[in-house]
This record gives C-alpha cells, structure tokens and sequence, in this order.
C-alpha cells in the first residue's frame, strides 16, 4: 500500500511531521487551484488541477504561489521576504508579544479544528497557535516561508504553505479559526483581503485579527507617524540591506527619545513620561525595535484605521464582534455568523 492511499489520499511529503492524518485528510479534500479554482490532486511531489497548473513542495514548504504582476504587490513580498529572512531567529521575547496580542482571545474548543495564520511570516506566531488547534496551515506570500519551514519543523501539526492570502490555495469555509496579525492593512485594497479571509472561515468560525490604528487628535503619536509617513517616501525606495543598516541608529534614537524616559516614568511614577508612546518596547530587547523600524520603514503600502470604518467591514461581512482593543492598533476576535436554517 502507497503512503498516499495509507494517509486517507493525502502523501507523507505534504507534512510528514503531521501526527493528526484525520484533520490533514479533511484539508486535502478542500485544496483548490489559486489559478482556475478547480479541485487539486495529489501526485509523488507536487499537487495540480484538470488545467495543468502544477505546485511543488520543496524545502518544508508547498508552494501554491502565482506570481504578482503589479509592482507594489511584488516589492511588498521582496520587503517582507528580507525582513524574515534576515531576522529570522525566534526569541524568548515573542511570547510575550503573543500574550499581550491574545489578551482576551477565547482559544477554547479548537484542538480537533483547522486553524490559518494568514501571512505568517518566519512563524513567529505560528508556533504558538499551533499548540491552540488541531491542525495548522502556516500561509506567506513572500520568501520567508523558507524561514516559516525551518521554525516550525519540529511541530506535530503545521503545513507552511507560499500563497497570497487574496488567492488561496483552498475552499471557502476551509477553517474553524483564523489569524491574521499586522497584514491587511500592508494590501492595496486590504478590504479585498479582508472579504477573502471571511470566505474561507467557516460558520460560527473565529477571526483574529491586528490593524494599524489612526491616531485621534494630536498629539507625539500623531507627529511621529506623520515623520514617519514622510520619511517612508524615501526609505520604501531603498536597498534592504542599507535600510537595515540605517533603522539601526534610528532604533537608538527611538530608545533615547522615548523608550528610555518611558521605562524611568513607569518606574517613578512619572505620569509625563510613563505616557510616551513605544511603551511595547520597555520591556522587550532593542533588536525588536530595530526589527520593527525596519519593518515600518521598509513595506511599501500602509493604511490605518478608526472604528467607524472597520466596524462597517464587520457588520456587511456579518460578523459579530467579541472583543475589540485598540493599543497602538487594534485588535479584534470576531464570530461568524451562522446562517439561519430556510428548510
């Protein structure tokens, strides 16, 4: 008997580290072609379509790609695809990013579901769903799924796959619960994003998400993303390599200016101080924040976002919101509507 017909259809090559065949059974069954939609087959290293279109798995990873054809589209997935790819170790410190993110997210009853980090990046968060769901799809448009499948390895239920979260590799109403942490509002049209992402979670499904936040009034934030807004125009048209070079000084300023006095106010009860804004940083290491100068200063594409506007999205999508915090973003767990039974 072939490895392929043991596993219910689907080949060890898929994820051999995936303990939970059943739940890899069932996400096969939903593997669409991103190109033409039709339902895509097995064979000894790759999947396709009736059409012909062919996706190879290589190096930890399937690769359910089509490549982008506009610009900003292909320079967002260069920039992301550096940044993971050059800061690509997991740190100790990323746990308490993902406590400080989940505050509040109800992770109950989802060890036998489906579960999708949409734009996953090096797995930085992958790795800490995964231990919240039965089976985990890891997705990324850009390179740095090589640094996802390398980080995740050694866990019993993730699949990395390489695919643009607008043009999956899969069904509507594939997954129980979906996350997506800092991506849409780096898409040109992060509402297209946005509706895509609610097509594929189910009903009574849960979606995670972060958007950048717009500052309200004025105020250090308001000015220092307006800095940053302005320096953006320069900084999106330079080498990776010298933007890296250059957020490192710009990180110590920013640490100078800010984290510093805010730590000492926090510390002596200094209400001036302890309300600078970077108040993440404080207790996490610099290399953080010279991995997120870079990351604010290198992506092409930035939106940012009030209630009114996001909550128009949630309530045409039909979606109820559980949980709303804004942090210098926002975060969000909404609920999927269940349709109502017209027989």
């Amino acid at each position: 008997m072939s490895e392929q017909s043991k596993w219910n259809g689907v080949p060890d090559w898929l994820a051999p580290g995936v303990s939970n065949r059943s739940l890899l059974g069932d996400l096969s069954k939903s593997f669409r072609c991103p190109s033409c939609q039709l339902q895509l087959e097995f064979s000894s290293s790759y999947l396709s379509c009736p059409n012909s279109h062919r996706f190879e798995y290589r190096d930890g990873y399937l690769d359910a790609s089509i490549a982008p054809t506009d610009a900003r589209t292909v320079k967002t997935f260069e920039s992301f695809g550096y940044e993971w790819n050059t800061f690509d170790d997991m740190r100790e410190e990323d746990k308490e990013f993902w406590n400080s993110y989940t505050t509040g997210v109800p992770f109950t009853n989802l060890q036998s579901k489906i579960g999708l980090d949409a734009g996953c990046g090096k797995g930085r968060y992958s790795r800490f769903l995964s231990s919240h769901v039965g089976l985990l799809v890891a997705l990324d448009g850009s390179s740095s799924v090589v640094s996802a499948a390398r980080n995740l390895n050694s866990l019993g239920n993730v699949v990395v796959i390489k695919g643009d979260l607008r043009n999956v590799p899969f069904a509507d109403e594939t997954f129980n619960f979906i996350m997506s942490l800092g991506v849409l509002h780096h898409l040109d049209n992060p509402y297209e994003g946005f509706t895509k992402l609610v097509n594929l979670l189910r009903p009574d499904g849960m979606l995670f998400l972060y958007l950048y936040s717009a500052p309200e009034g004025r105020g250090i934030r308001q000015v220092g993303l307006a800095a940053a807004r302005e320096m953006r125009r320069v900084t999106t048209r330079l080498p990776f390599k010298f933007l890296r070079a250059l957020c490192l000084p710009l990180a110590a300023i920013l640490r100078v200016l800010l984290v510093i006095p805010g730590e000492i106010g926090d510390r002596r009860k200094i209400a001036k101080l302890s309300s600078l804004p970077l108040t993440t940083y404080r207790t996490k290491s610099f290399r953080s924040l010279w991995l997120d100068t870079f990351d604010r200063l290198s992506a092409p594409i930035e939106h940012r976002y009030r209630w009114p506007e996001l909550q128009s999205w949630f309530d045409q999508a039909g979606l109820n919101v559980e949980s709303v915090r804004e942090d210098a973003g926002w975060y969000f767990t909404l609920r999927k509507d269940v349709p109502l039974d017209k027989s």
